[in-house]
């Protein structure tokens, strides 16, 4: 059903596949009210829009409308022949009151009249009372399982609530998404509205805790698409929102960074056919319902455009910068960030092992990132120094050990960059050959290098006073693949570096006349060939490094066949995405190596698409 296609750590390009097409994530699905269609469906799907969401009791309540849809279906209501997802009143039920329906009635009803995506009457619970948020909870799970028993063929929603309570809003997560299809985080709009986006992120990430990697995840009421960008970093792979017409009827202009009330405007910095169009002054002078469409059409353009936006970073690898650049435009996005900061160990298990484009220091978040947490974690767990004596050495030109004089230093050399100590025998590997800082950083940054530096201690050495190549690729096969690892692959045996005549970086590492590993120019990591896994799997207990398959898979992928995540039977816990794994059967023989495409949480929940590209198999 859902296929994650491209990734950005917790962030995914999926397809979502329904009874009315496929999905594309992250995916923004336009607020359609059935009874006024400003914006008409067949223009949101120019603008970029796979599929509309749209509100079943508003439907249901009208009995002309209900009648209808019972008859011809809900797409023929709206006019619109892509997936529609349906709200069932439970944000009614919060601003109104009760709605008169009932919970089974209104999940029945939905399925009837052919919504892709239905959704259940959940209890809106915005609150900070966790009592109530409890009580509220417990009436929505009861909801939601009865619902499942009467969703048919159509995919259903079950909200997760919980109010603010994090404890709650993991524990919904991990209930609902047993059940679901879809799991939406509901209960939001009111944070969003008053820009409580610190406790968004809290909720977000909560809930995601909770949630089962391979089930697909909606933002219900997401609003303002500056939002966005941090909701798809947290792993949010769909939005609704009708801002873009609510906003358009107070005169407000969306833009990236806010919103503008157009009188306050000479010109709108846009590009968009309404904007290309039309100046402030033409727009101030049409009828009320004229210039409500133009500023709707052009809000909803906005919204798209920022989505396309996300989806870009997502496959380039830049979506941390994107989401900074935001969060330095609101205060409230900043608080957000601190928040976000604090789960950098979570959020890091989620993370690819490099990415296609360098990493650019976007602000005083930078250092937090996932991926620098990683670095220096790893350089503390996984790095064994050469000599007994070390000598820290200011950042120069990269990568540092171009120059001649610190490669023939008899010392451990620890260059003190802008995210922390940096080994010189690992200078080319990623994020720290890739990485783009300023000359001077924020303080904030500083102190945080000096942190990670004063932090570093060794406590034992290999003492081996070998070439400057060997003992990068010691080092980089230690942090790579685990502490030790350089010294299984070529502590012993005849070792040949080949290097390239053009740049004169090591390119292929032989022992004993068999090629056991690669070095990528594009990150500095190793691709490991099946003798060195080999190696590796005699020296490294299980599940290091593994990834074992079912015995349905086994002859497939000893030649050579990729390994799809539903033949997956266990991993380490350690494997990240696009690390290099050893491939093997239930009784831990080695039949494959490959690149995960997964992390181990990943492999285990989902049902559909790679978990590991394998490269070479046994028998190959």
């Amino acid at each position: 059903m859902f296929e994650i296609k491209e990734r950005d750590g917790l962030a995914r390009i999926g397809k979502l596949e329904t009874k009315h097409g496929t999905i594309t994530t992250p995916a923004l699905l336009p607020v359609v009210n059935p009874h006024i269609l400003t914006i008409k469906p067949a223009i949101m799907k120019r603008l970029g829009a796979d599929a509309i969401i749209t509100n079943s009791y508003i439907i249901y309540k009208d009995e002309a409308l209900r009648e209808k849809a019972l008859r011809d279906g809900v797409h023929s209501i709206v006019s619109f022949n892509g997936p529609i997802m349906t709200d069932s009143g439970s944000f009614q039920m919060y601003v109104y009151g009760d709605v008169n329906v009932d919970a089974i009635e209104i999940v029945r009803f939905q399925r009837d009249i052919g919504s892709d995506i239905g959704t259940i009457l959940d209890i809106f619970s915005y609150t900070d009372d966790s009592t109530i948020a409890k009580r509220e909870l417990e009436e929505t799970i009861k909801r939601a399982k009865e619902s499942v028993r009467h969703k048919g063929e159509m995919l259903l929603a079950l909200t997760v609530q919980g109010g603010v309570d994090e404890r709650l809003r993991r524990y919904a997560g991990k209930i609902m998404s047993r059940m679901a299809d879809v799991v939406p985080i509901g209960g939001v709009v009111p944070l969003m509205e008053n820009q409580r986006y610190a406790d968004l992120a809290r909720v977000i990430i909560a809930s995601k805790k909770g949630i089962e990697p391979s089930k697909p995840v909606h933002l219900f009421g997401a609003g303002h698409p500056m939002v966005f960008p941090m909701a798809a970093l947290l792993g949010c792979d769909m939005f609704d929102s009708s801002s873009y017409i609510k906003y358009a009827r107070d005169d407000r202009i969306i833009l990236p960074e806010g919103t503008v009330r157009l009188k306050d405007m000479k010109e709108i910095p846009c590009s968009c056919e309404i904007c290309s169009k039309y100046s402030v002054e033409e727009l101030l002078e049409m009828e009320k319902e004229e210039r409500v469409e133009k500023i709707a059409f052009h809000n909803l353009a906005q919204a798209f455009a920022e989505i396309k936006r996300v989806r870009e970073a997502i496959r380039n690898g830049s979506l941390w910068e994107l989401v900074e650049r935001r969060a330095a435009s609101h205060p409230m996005l900043m608080e957000a960030m601190e928040v976000i900061k604090r789960h950098k160990k979570w959020l890091e298990k989620w993370e690819s092992i490099s990415k296609k484009r360098a990493f650019m220091y976007a602000g005083v978040y930078s250092v937090h990132r996932p991926l620098i947490y990683r670095f220096n974690e790893r350089i503390k767990k996984r790095y064994v120094p050469h000599f007994g004596e070390t000598v820290f050495v200011e950042e120069t030109r990269k990568p540092y050990s171009r120059d001649e004089r610190l490669r023939k230093i008899s010392k451990n050399v620890i260059v003190k960059s802008a995210f922390g100590p940096v080994p010189l025998e690992l200078d080319e590997i990623y994020p720290v050959a890739q990485s783009l800082f300023p000359e001077k950083v924020d303080i904030s940054t500083r102190r945080y290098a000096r942190r990670m530096l004063n932090s570093l201690s060794f406590s034992s050495s290999y003492n081996w006073r070998k070439d400057f190549d060997m003992r990068k690729i010691i080092s980089v096969a230690d942090y790579q693949f685990g502490r030790h690892a350089g010294k299984y692959l070529f502590g012993n045996g005849d070792i040949k570096i080949v290097k390239s005549k053009r740049t004169g970086k090591i390119r292929n590492v032989y022992v004993n006349g068999k090629h056991v590993v690669s070095m990528r120019a594009s990150d500095g990591f190793f691709t490991l060939k099946l003798e060195g896994a080999k190696i590796l799997h005699e020296h490294f207990p299980f599940p290091k490094m593994r990834v074992m398959v079912s015995d349905d898979a086994e002859p497939f992928i000893r030649d050579g066949k990729n390994v799809f995540a539903k033949f997956v039977m266990n991993a380490d816990e350690e494997i990240r995405p696009y690390d290099e794994v050893l491939i093997v059967n239930g009784r831990d023989e080695l039949i494959g190596v490959g690149q995960a495409i997964m992390n181990r949480d990943e492999m285990l929940s989902f049902e559909r698409g790679v978990a590991v590209k394998t490269r070479e198999g046994l028998n190959t």
